[in-house]
């Protein structure tokens, strides 16, 4: 309840103080497990993504956000999960957003690990989400300064189907495979018009 009511009041405020341009919504899939990638350039970011489309998205924040009571409560109520970037691998956060797409949600990934102004430096855990779990990974690009009735732009791609790379198991290769594809189209998405 909670989370549909900040979802429902985040459309809103969206509508009211930024001039939205959102295409392919589209392209999310209406049932079944998802992953959205998208480039990271603010701190509204997930609420961009998330409250445009019809689906609720679950999210992977780093776990600084989680280290108050209060910022443990609201992300935990957000739906959102914490992931330690200072290890190379975080099982726990791992197995989390495995379970969440097992389960048929969509989980928002910023890829990059941090804030940037230009998509770069993904790291690959997305395709091997992806591959692991045979869920579509639908790219994002956002473009704006979230400057008061300023312009807002957020696009979604055309979904990026692992079983297209993905062999009889998880290799290298086609974790590389993915994430040259999933870079080279959140770039274009991320393109002024």
């Amino acid at each position: 309840m909670f989370y549909r009511m900040c979802r429902f009041i985040g459309r809103i405020l969206a509508e009211i103080l930024f001039v939205p341009d959102v295409r392919g919504t589209g392209n999310v899939p209406e049932e079944g497990a998802f992953l959205l990638c998208s480039n990271h350039i603010h701190a509204l970011d997930p609420i961009a993504v998330s409250v445009l489309i019809d689906r609720e998205p679950r999210f992977m924040g780093k776990k600084e956000l989680f280290e108050s009571w209060f910022g443990k409560w609201l992300f935990g109520k957000l739906r959102a999960f914490p992931v330690d970037r200072s290890v190379s691998a975080d099982m726990k956060s791992f197995r989390t957003a495995m379970n969440v797409l097992k389960n048929g949600h969509g989980l928002v990934i910023f890829s990059q690990g941090t804030r940037m102004k230009e998509f770069e430096g993904s790291k690959s855990g997305v395709a091997l989400f992806a591959l692991k779990s045979g869920a579509p990974i639908v790219p994002v690009g956002i473009v704006g300064t979230y400057r008061l009735f300023s312009k807002v732009s957020v696009r979604y791609g055309e979904p990026i189907y692992p079983d297209e790379f993905a062999g009889k198991r998880v290799s290298t290769e086609a974790v590389e495979r993915v994430m040259e594809v999933v870079v080279e189209r959140v770039s274009a998405l991320c393109e002024p018009n």
